[in-house]
């Protein structure tokens, strides 16, 4: 495949990803935000996943319990914000770090048991016996607007 022709694709799917994105903040009820995105954050990391309202609290729940005291340790996290789209059923997770690399640094394994963790708090809270009661549709990264 000709270089050309990837950054093509590329660049359409940043902007489908944005348009997204920018529909999405519209429409949805306010964030919650469990430490503040910082404006100056280099990179904010987006996650998108199916919850239903009956599963909000739980997710939020989990959220707080599992990935916020994580996230707090890790070098150059910047805050995030959770949104839920009522009419979707959709929520989305924006979080801020100060570079990529500092993002990119966390290891893998680190994040995997922590995925684990999260996900064990929503099987017991929702009585699901899925793997991944709420599995991610998308992931991606979104830079700010010098």
């Amino acid at each position: 495949m000709k270089i050309s022709a990837l950054l093509k694709i590329l660049a359409d799917n940043c902007l489908i990803l944005l348009g997204f994105f920018a529909c999405l903040l519209i429409t949805t009820s306010p964030a919650m935000a469990l430490r503040e995105l910082d404006p100056n954050a280099g990179v904010v990391e987006v996650l998108q996943m199916p919850v239903t309202k009956d599963q909000t609290n739980c997710w939020r729940m989990a959220e707080e319990k599992v990935w916020e005291p994580w996230l707090e340790q890790q070098g150059g996290y910047q805050g995030r914000e959770l949104l839920w789209d009522r009419d979707r059923q959709q929520a989305v997770v924006l979080i801020g770090w100060l570079s990529q690399s500092e993002w990119d640094a966390i290891p893998a394994d680190s994040i995997k048991k922590t995925e684990q963790r999260f996900d064990g708090v929503l099987q017991r809270c929702l009585g699901s016996g899925a793997s991944k009661p709420l599995p991610l549709q998308r992931t991606g990264s979104l830079q700010p607007i010098p």
